[in-house]
């Protein structure tokens, strides 16, 4: 019976990437592939390769090493011998290989595939380095550059081939998952690879400002790049627009409203693959990476069609911003009042039981936005008597305390979230449109130093 007549029992979804060789002991035992006393002579190969390693590892001095360091080096044989194990075209023919060969071959091949590996992995992320993305997004080439960089430093495909060393902050967007070692670069850098390639398709200038209208301080942000660029590029040629101009406006998320609206997934799916044919004539992709964009879809059409449903669709087709046509609005905290008036202040507000009355107090007394910071922290008010006060204020003051609670990372003081927990209640009492009046004035103040 040849390869091709062969009656395959396991399939290769059930075997780990980042375990193979374990899972695939397991799935031979359970179809009976693999007897008990060859998985004995298996498991003692690994024991005798990891004395072996060990030895080595010491330098011949001695045998003996700390548990972590042995569990380590059981982990890396492992790994080598799957990744040999994993080159067999099915999984019972690296069955047949397990039982034939000797455990010392198939860990000196995996070593000699991973090396092989390591030497076209740097080669590929050479070539990435010459040709990156510009962007100001600090994770892109945090990751791409430095990270990759010190993986190739540390890595140790000898004693450590399991280890990856890195977190590779910069996420992409077909994520790697169950892989180790240098399949897990290998495979990080294909999908950045690709992800690159497209992004330089387009501008860099179109690109940033589109990625402001997702955040102004995007360039902070841990987030991916591709995912915004692709969507926006089949926005627009959905919306009859060319695909590199990025330039979408609300009558387009209005007409994108409209189209997919009350379809379902397979539906939506479909409308986007079609304006990618479209996408993928017009660039002119390469055949690998026009697969890529192929399987980017399903994933971008649940994400669409979620966001038809709840009617936010700008969330995800991104309408470009441009924060140098925005003036900032510099905001003084301005002169502060002496101690003996601040703590008169505080006592009246503590002797007032009224929520109005405490908010008129605030309001006539109080006038420079430093003193209004400090009062609203010590005073401690409750938060209707805060809801109470937003209401009174001027709105560039509200604006200005969006400003200095945009969200609660880093508050820590209770009184401090309390402001910014109030302040997230009053919003929402707001009208829709005077709440995106008072987010878009809090971006453009600065506060002077």
């Amino acid at each position: 019976m040849t390869n091709i007549d062969r009656i395959h029992l396991i399939s290769k979804s059930v075997l780990g990437g980042k375990d193979y060789l374990v899972s695939l002991i397991e799935q031979g035992r359970l179809h009976a592939l693999l007897s008990d006393t060859e998985i004995e002579r298996v498991q003692i190969g690994i024991l005798t390769l990891l004395a072996k390693e060990t030895e080595l590892f010491n330098n011949g001095a001695s045998s003996s090493i700390r548990i972590e360091k042995a569990q380590d080096l059981l982990a890396s044989i492992l790994y080598t011998v799957g990744v040999q194990l994993k080159s067999y075209t099915s999984p019972e023919d690296a069955i047949d290989a397990l039982k034939a060969e000797n455990l010392d071959c198939l860990f000196y091949s995996g070593l000699k595939k991973i090396n092989w590996k390591i030497m076209i992995a740097k080669q590929i992320h050479l070539r990435l380095k010459k040709c990156l993305f510009k962007t100001q997004n600090v994770f892109y080439r945090l990751t791409a550059v430095d990270g990759i960089d010190g993986f190739f430093k540390l890595y140790n495909p000898r004693f450590s081939a399991q280890e990856i060393h890195i977190t590779a902050d910069y996420p992409t967007f077909n994520g790697v998952y169950d892989l180790d070692g240098i399949e897990f670069i290998e495979k990080y850098l294909e999908n950045l690879t690709h992800e690159n390639r497209f992004c330089l398709y387009f501008s860099e200038n179109a690109v940033h400002h589109l990625l402001c209208g997702l955040d102004e301080d995007y360039q902070k942000i841990l987030m991916n790049i591709y995912e915004p660029v692709l969507i926006a590029s089949l926005g627009c040629i959905l919306t009859y627009h060319a695909g590199r101009d990025l330039n979408l406006n609300r009558w387009d998320i209005s007409t994108l409203a409209n189209m997919f609206s009350g379809k379902d997934t397979d539906e939506v799916e479909q409308l986007l693959k079609n304006a990618l044919d479209k996408l993928i004539a017009e660039l002119d992709c390469s055949f690998d990476l026009r697969y890529y964009l192929k399987n980017s879809i399903s994933k971008i059409a649940v994400s669409i069609k979620n966001a038809a449903h709840y009617n936010c669709l700008d969330k995800v087709f991104l309408i470009p911003f441009y924060p140098e046509d925005n003036q900032k609005i510099m905001l003084s905290y301005g002169e502060r009042m002496d101690d003996k008036s601040y703590t008169a202040i505080l006592n009246d507000l503590l002797q007032c039981n009224s929520s109005n009355g405490k908010a008129e107090i605030i309001c006539s007394k109080v006038s420079s936005f430093g003193d209004l910071l400090e009062i609203l922290r010590d005073a401690n008010l409750m938060q209707d008597e805060l809801i109470n006060v937003f209401q009174k204020i001027p709105s560039v003051a509200v604006a200005a305390l969006n400003k200095r609670y945009p969200n609660d990372d880093f508050l820590y003081d209770e009184s401090e979230l309390k402001i910014y927990y109030a302040l997230q209640t009053f919003k929402k009492l707001l009208p829709d449109e005077v709440r995106l009046q008072l987010e878009a004035a809090a971006k453009v103040i600065d506060f002077e130093m």
